[in-house]
């Protein structure tokens, strides 16, 4: 059965609004089921429902832009059935960016959150292109510190302090 496209609607524009409609709903009934939990005040005024209400938030606001932009796309009448220039698949560079995320999570029990963090962030600018060095560790500096920030001191996760010498500087920092 062959289902006729929305002038100017291609079979990726159609999916990307489809894919955003089902998220949203899914969304839409995560939502819901937070309603349930339980409501305990006193030191987390946030609530036990505050973190995954915000992520399904954000979510369904990507979700929209998804969709807008896929719309936006079909209506214009210009539209080519050509990808854009220099979008292509670099198998490469996506085995190292996936061979640099093992080593970064492996990493992590030994070497402690942040030094990991830091050390993987530098690898991922370079691999991104970056080749400037101040820039690659002011980059990384500067998102571990915020990743701390977020993750260490508002939310009071406990990040892996690492082994060693690791330990004791994760100690002294945290």
């Amino acid at each position: 059965m062959c289902l006729a496209l929305p002038y100017g609607m291609d079979d990726s524009s159609m999916s990307n609004i489809v894919s955003g409609l089902v998220i949203i709903g899914t969304s839409l009934f995560f939502y819901y089921l937070t309603a349930r939990f339980p409501v305990v005040k006193g030191y987390q005024q946030m609530g036990d429902a505050f973190w995954p209400r915000l992520v399904i938030l954000v979510l369904i606001g990507l979700s929209v832009i998804l969709i807008l932009q896929s719309v936006l796309k079909g209506m214009k009448k210009e539209s080519t059935k050509k990808g854009i220039p220099g979008e292509t698949l670099d198998r490469l560079a996506l085995l190292k960016t996936m061979g640099v995320m093992v080593l970064y999570v492996l990493c992590i029990p030994y070497l402690g959150f942040l030094v990991s963090t830091f050390l993987a962030l530098i690898i991922f600018s370079y691999l991104m292109g970056d080749r400037k060095v101040s820039g690659m560790v002011y980059f990384s500096l500067g998102m571990t510190i915020a990743t701390y920030l977020v993750f260490g001191l508002l939310i009071y996760t406990a990040l892996p302090r690492g082994v060693w010498i690791f330990k004791s500087l994760s100690n002294l920092l945290y």
